[in-house]
Parts: C-alpha cells; sequence; structure tokens
C-alpha cells in the first residue's frame, strides 16, 4: 500500500512545479528521500507548527510554519500518521487560501482518509490488496466466479443509482413506502443534517439514533436520562464525516448524502428477537440468514432454506448450533421480498418479525460483508457464487 501511496504522489510531484511538504516529521523526512531520488522533482521546504523545528533546516531545506507561499504549480503534501492531525494540517492549508486540489496527502497505513484521497484509477489494485490479506488468493477480475469475488467485482463496476438510494438508511423508507406500504416502517422520529438541529428534550425516553449513510452506525437509547449527549453528538459527527464508501471501497454508498436519522427502539431485539436477512437471487428469496443477537459482538447465525430446515454451512458468524423457531410470519416476509428483489440480480432484505406480530422492514444490503468474509465450508463461497 506505501508504494501505491507513493508513487501516487510521486505522479502529482511530476507534474508540478515544485513540492511542499507538510510534515516535518519521521514520516516527511522519509517522503523527501523518495522525491529526493527522482528526477524533475522540486521540494520547496518543509511546513510545520512544531515551534523546535521550526526556523531549523533539513538536508539544506528550510521547516517553517505553514504559509500560503502563492507559488503557481505548487502542490502541498501532507505527511503525517495521525489521522487528526492529517485534518487539522488540511484544514489550516485551505484556511490560508490554498485550493483542495493542490493539497494531497501521502499515507502509510490504509485507513479511510488514505482511500478516499485515492486516484480512482488504483481502486481495483487496493481492492485487491485488501482481499489477498485476508484470503490468501487474489480475485479473477476477468471471470470473478465465487460469491466474494462478485461482491467485490460489483462494488466496483455496477453504475446503478438505485443501489445507492437503497442503501441510504433514510431514502430507502421512501421507496419501501412506495413498494410495500407505511406499515412494515420503524417508527421515524426525526431526521437531521447536523448534531446542533436536535432537540434531544423532544425525544422519547428510548430511542435508536443512526446515521444513514453506512453499516454499524446507530445507538442504541434506552433511557435518555442516562445518556452523554456530548459523547453522542462527537460520535455521530465523526461517522457523518467519514464516507462508509471508503472503508472497504463500497461505492455505492459514496455519494448518499450523511443524515442523522432517530427511530424507534425496538425493544428486546438483541436478546430475544432474531434478525431473518433473506438472501435473495434473480427475483426470488433462497436462503433466509438467522442471525442471534442482532449484529453484535458474539452473536450467531444460521442459514435457512425456505422450508425452514437448517444448512450445513455459515458466513461470517459463527454457526448456531441451535435451530431456531420457525418465525411466525416467514411467508409473509418471504413473500414481501419477493416484491423487493425482483429487479436484482442479488440482494439481501432484512426483517424483524417481533413479539406483538409486527413484520418490519431492516435494510437493503448489496454486499453483505463486503464481500470480505469467509464462508464455512469453503466451497459455499462457489455455490452462492453460481446463485449470482
Amino acid at each position: 500500500m506505501l508504494d501505491r501511496s507513493l508513487n501516487y504522489v510521486i505522479e502529482r510531484a511530476k507534474k508540478a512545479v515544485t513540492v511542499v511538504i507538510v510534515g516535518a516529521g519521521e514520516r516527511g523526512k522519509e517522503l523527501f528521500e523518495h522525491l529526493k531520488a527522482e528526477d524533475a522533482v522540486s521540494v520547496k521546504c518543509f511546513f510545520d507548527n512544531n515551534k523546535k523545528l521550526t526556523e531549523s533546516t533539513f538536508d539544506g531545506l528550510e521547516i517553517v510554519k505553514p504559509v500560503n507561499l502563492e507559488l503557481e504549480g505548487c502542490i502541498y503534501v501532507i505527511a503525517v500518521d495521525k489521522p487528526a492531525v492529517r485534518k487539522e494540517l488540511k484544514s489550516q492549508l485551505q484556511e490560508l487560501g490554498i485550493a483542495q486540489e493542490d493539497i494531497i496527502i501521502y499515507y502509510y497505513f490504509r485507513d479511510n482518509d488514505y482511500l478516499s484521497s485515492l486516484d480512482e484509477k488504483y481502486y481495483q489494485e487496493e481492492l485487491q490488496a485488501i482481499y489477498y490479506e485476508i484470503f490468501g488468493k487474489r480475485i479473477n477480475w476477468e471471470n470473478p466466479t465465487t460469491y466474494n469475488e462478485k461482491i467485490n467485482w460489483e462494488k466496483l463496476n455496477i453504475k446503478d443509482a438505485r443501489r445507492m438510494r437503497l442503501a441510504d438508511k433514510y431514502l430507502v423508507r421512501e421507496w419501501i413506502k412506495e413498494q410495500i406500504g407505511n406499515k412494515y416502517l420503524t417508527k421515524l422520529y426525526g431526521v437531521w443534517d447536523h448534531t446542533e438541529e436536535i432537540d434531544f428534550d423532544k425525544l422519547p425516553k428510548s430511542f435508536a439514533i443512526k446515521l444513514n449513510n453506512g453499516s454499524g452506525r446507530n445507538i442504541i437509547v434506552k433511557d435518555k436520562s442516562n445518556v452523554d449527549w456530548a459523547s453522542v453528538c462527537r460520535q455521530l459527527d465523526e461517522w457523518r464525516e467519514r464516507n462508509f464508501a471508503f472503508e472497504t471501497l463500497e461505492l455505492h454508498y459514496r455519494d448518499i448524502v450523511p443524515k442523522i436519522i432517530c427511530e424507534e427502539y425496538l425493544e428486546g431485539v438483541a436478546e430475544s428477537v432474531y434478525d431473518y436477512n433473506i438472501y435473495c437471487f434473480h427475483g426470488e428469496p433462497v436462503y433466509i440468514w438467522c442471525i442471534k443477537g442482532s449484529h453484535r459482538p458474539g452473536c450467531q447465525a444460521s442459514f435457512y432454506n425456505k422450508e425452514w430446515e437448517m444448512q450445513p454451512f455459515s458466513y461470517g458468524y459463527p454457526k448456531d448450533p441451535q435451530v431456531a423457531p420457525r418465525p411466525e410470519k416467514l411467508d409473509e416476509m418471504l413473500q414481501l421480498s419477493r416484491k423487493l428483489c425482483k429487479t436484482f440480480k442479488h440482494v439481501r432484505v432484512d426483517w424483524y418479525n417481533l413479539p406483538d406480530g409486527r413484520v418490519l422492514f431492516g435494510e437493503m444490503s448489496f454486499s453483505t460483508w463486503s464481500g470480505l468474509s469467509k464462508w464455512k465450508p469453503e466451497e459455499y463461497d462457489t455455490v452462492f457464487g453460481e446463485l449470482i
């Protein structure tokens, strides 16, 4: 990954008139050594906010406090490891009047910041590296055959605007209402663009508050009188600013406009209610992924066919050895899934069948586990790939 980031910086540096390295620590000096070895690359100076370093030199180059040098054709390369410091430096440069397109970042570790700044032409190479680290083998991009290969191929190659709409946990509500009716949706208490807009006093005692733009970005509040709201807002703001698409390149999340939504708290879901995630292929439900523990740490899951016979394979979660009770409204959930999946090669449609008899929609997912989890036995990776 270091090579990909470095190659991109060198590529930009060769097209620039000169380069300023932002950060005179270990990472910045490392970058300078790489650039120094390149022909047609000129490094002007280092920027750093550390007073102990400014007004000194490294290998003949000045280390100065950040300033807009007003040099045409100059690029500013931020070379620090800590994401928070990178963010501060980028904001500082922009406040100085330096254009965003002239600021690039040199990364040593793969993270959301790294992937979000990467040129799109490197996405396949980067996803290949992630895949290899997990599975010890490479994706066959020309002829993907397994489930995980096809999911990863689709992440980069399927350009279907519906995927973005249905992955958006706010916009999908309107689509569900259009397709099957409002009664299958959880109660919505509010939607906001920013945490400052939320009036917590007007919310009920218990609720779920979440971001619409990713997976796992939700906070369960059972009693709002016992909650540190400042901490909740910090977490929501952090999720809001981090584009989920660049966790593992699920690009259908990339253009979702981030919003904060508040929905009803489903009493006892994690403790006593199963999640029913229905795998659909070519307009037909095929398998039910029955999850005990609502995707929380330590949860277990098993697959069932439509006759509610446990299957001999698992994906991601440890297999639940106990046969789960057949949900009372299974036939209804299958029929609803059939309506929702009818125009897709593959989609997962999630449901709750609550103790009070309600059937509630959970979400639509086009890339379970981002195609980066293991099937057990491994042969079912191919079996599910053939279903797509």
